[in-house]
């Protein structure tokens, strides 16, 4: 009775084909706070001035990972086009992230308080409060770690962004008529791309 084929057939079923298509949430974001914003790190105080966490994770969707080019180059030879490898990577396009704001608006507010970091909404200059050491880059830049999941939410392939940081947090998006959660986007920039499959 146990292995009749009406049985074999709902065993079957429980797992999903590979062929199946991934769904648009399974992928997330995770990034440590970068140095100068963990200088104004709170874990009591839900002031403006604050950031509760020391790392940060999105369940995010949209365009995640850009496109990787290396360009052709045509060379004219004996009255005929031929194609070489420019041997060299163009420079990667910003990225794009959308996600649902958690509750107290947490995710939201890093990202805000990054770009804050970086252009006072208030002075209008880098670091108004002068909490970073000096200007370098590796004070308001991290790494950022996007991993696919499959259907069992498993990581099955890890887009590393190197000396990554924003360069727009979007609007929020919200509409009353809707059932659905609260959303915004962040874009961002960064320097390389490695891709590893888990």
């Amino acid at each position: 009775m146990l292995d009749s084929p009406h049985c074999r057939l709902n065993k079957s079923m429980a797992n999903q084909s590979f062929l199946n298509k991934s769904r648009a949430d399974k992928f997330k974001l995770v990034f440590s706070i970068p140095p100068a914003l963990l200088k104004i790190d709170s874990k009591n105080d839900r002031s403006t001035f604050n950031i509760n966490q020391n790392a940060m994770q999105f369940s995010v969707y949209g365009s995640v990972v850009p496109a990787v080019t290396v360009p052709a180059i045509d060379i004219r030879y004996a009255g005929s086009n031929l194609y070489n490898s420019s041997l060299a990577k163009e420079p990667y396009e910003p990225v794009t992230i959308n996600f649902n704001i958690d509750n107290d608006y947490n995710n939201y507010w890093v990202c805000y308080k990054w770009l804050d970091l970086m252009h006072d909404e208030k002075e209008g200059v880098f670091d108004a409060s002068d909490i970073a050491a000096d200007e370098d880059f590796r004070q308001y830049q991290t790494d950022m770690t996007l991993y696919g999941l499959d259907e069992y939410n498993k990581e099955r392939i890890k887009f590393t962004y190197t000396k990554a940081f924003p360069t727009s947090v979007g609007a929020i998006e919200y509409n009353y008529q809707k059932e659905t959660e609260i959303s915004s986007s962040l874009t961002f920039v960064f320097s390389q791309l490695h891709t590893e499959l888990l």
